[in-house]
């Protein structure tokens, strides 16, 4: 034991441990870090992962710090979705920067999004040119899985005749050029009756087979253009079946909508054996701001009942937003037959003129109840009689499962309500929201 040497008795030796040990790790460090990657040949999937994250600008500049991210920004994955949103100094240039990417990348192209976020006047004879050019090249050198038109009312409302129909014709001929859209969407992209009708007319004959989804919100313009030329221009409206895949439709209740539908109608009555079709989700809008029901003929539960046997697993979405409600327009909208399965019922003004058992026992006449899952209500009249509507209301409809109630105080019965639920809250229901305002003490 005398024998063993101990580094507190000789610092020499303590010392020469030391040293070699810091050389050690020292040479383990720089042996581990050789063998790190260098951010310069991070490998393909990661640095697309990267890029995926960032917004266009921000990639540009990754782009630029080495050869291998500058090759990395060229890959598909970079360029599967593209934003066309230019802003109001892009549109102040006579040549768009833009541009010289999308004639380089439009190839890789899959999703487009060609927006308008930035509204000028002064600046809308640059924006009708870049968005031309933009539609040409699409045209001429991709095939999308996706698009969407978003938010230009501003511009159409303000162009001249010649202008609008250079427009509407460039929007087709790209519709045209387009085999394998599984995604279409207008949204507040206003259009004349003649012109939607050739846009969906071009849908149905050239992506038939593989259209899936369609958007057509704030789509039709009301007003006439020409009345002759709308008269013809419904000889070419297509039905919703010669879409036979499409699987959801998110639409206004519009004069479009109204004679697809009745087309459809009119020539099931003539086919003795027809196939049942996919189309599941049916979101349909009203807004009494935009249009009076005065310009429409109405659907009958005859019609959704042909509706209902071509598309068995049908559901809809019903949205209506009035200023005041009334009976008339709930049993316009509400219909025997209609297989409603969310309601969303939203008056604007107070002073309603309709009671709130008006609604439900409208309904339950219409037998709503057989698909209701979710309603939900901006009621701004006071209820008197909470209670007494809501829990019989509960009671009839068995597959209810989610409820939301906006209304104004005062109100009566709400304790009642509530005492009833935690006794026996309703099998179905899951979730409650009851949002009382104008609250005084």
């Amino acid at each position: 034991m005398g024998d063993c040497l101990s580094t507190e008795k000789d610092p020499t030796l303590r010392l020469l441990i030391d040293k070699r040990l810091t050389k050690t790790i020292a040479s383990n460090a720089k042996e581990k870090c050789k063998k790190q990657v260098k951010w310069s040949e991070l490998p393909s999937i990661p640095l697309e992962n990267i890029y995926s994250f960032l917004r266009r600008e921000d990639q540009v500049n990754m782009s630029l710090v080495c050869r291998s991210w500058s090759e990395g920004y060229g890959s598909p994955s970079v360029w599967k979705k593209f934003r066309f949103d230019l802003s109001e100094s892009q549109l102040s240039l006579d040549t768009c920067p833009v541009m010289k990417l999308v004639q380089k990348y439009s190839s890789m192209f899959r999703y487009v999004e060609i927006v308008s976020t930035c509204f000028q006047k002064r600046l809308l004879r640059n924006w009708c040119r870049h968005f031309v050019e933009f539609l040409k090249i699409l045209t001429s050198s991709t095939q999308l899985i996706s698009v969407k038109f978003l938010y230009f009312a501003s511009y159409l409302f303000n162009m001249d005749t010649p202008t609008y129909n250079d427009i509407c014709r460039e929007i087709v001929d790209f519709l045209a050029s387009q085999r394998h859209l599984k995604t279409v969407e207008f949204d507040l992209c206003l259009f004349y009756f003649q012109e939607s009708v050739e846009i969906l007319r071009t849908l149905t004959e050239t992506s038939r087979e593989s259209l899936t989804h369609l958007k057509l919100q704030n789509f039709h313009r009301v007003g006439n253009k020409n009345i002759e030329q709308d008269s013809n221009a419904t000889q070419n409206l297509p039905m919703l079946a010669d879409l036979p895949n499409l699987k959801t439709l998110d639409t206004d209740y519009s004069l479009i909508f109204e004679e697809m539908v009745a087309l459809q109608s009119t020539a099931i009555q003539t086919v003795k054996n027809y196939k049942s079709l996919v189309l599941s989700k049916l979101i349909l809008y009203y807004f009494k701001e935009y249009t009076d029901i005065e310009v429409f003929q109405g659907l009958t539960s005859t019609d959704w009942l042909f509706m209902k046997k071509l598309y068995p697993d049908l559901q809809v979405e019903l949205i209506l937003i009035t200023e005041f409600g009334t009976r008339r327009e709930l049993e316009f909208f509400i219909v025997p037959d209609m297989p409603i399965t969310r309601l969303v019922y939203k008056c604007q003004e107070l002073d309603m003129g309709m009671e709130i058992d008006v609604l439900f026992g409208h309904l339950l006449a219409c037998e709503t109840n057989d698909n209701l899952v979710t309603l939900h209500l901006d009621w701004e009249e006071p209820s008197h009689h909470l209670s007494n509507n809501f829990i019989p209301f509960l009671q009839d409809f068995k597959k209810l499962k989610y409820l939301e109630l906006f209304t104004v105080s005062p109100i009566s019965g709400l304790d009642v309500l509530l005492e009833s639920w935690l006794e026996k809250l309703p099998e179905s229901l899951e979730e409650v929201l009851i949002d009382v305002s104008n609250i005084r003490e």
